[in-house]
């Protein structure tokens, strides 16, 4: 049986470097999401995908490096 500290896959070069855009993607979008909440938008729902897409990496991250 696998340790939980084995990856569950590895990842190419090619994934490795989609998902670090993906970082910075994320930093980009709550940027984004700041301004729009200056303008007094209710963002909470956008807020939420970007905490689970942060999320999501940092799993991916974490489980198939």
């Amino acid at each position: 049986m696998a340790e939980l500290n084995d990856p569950l896959v590895t990842l190419t070069a090619d994934a490795k470097k989609e998902i670090d855009k993906l970082g910075k993607d994320i930093e980009r979008s709550e940027d984004d999401l700041k301004a729009l909440e200056e303008l007094g938008l209710d963002v909470s729902r956008l807020r939420d995908k970007i905490n689970w897409a942060r999320k999501a990496r940092e799993i991916v991250l974490k489980r198939m490096t």
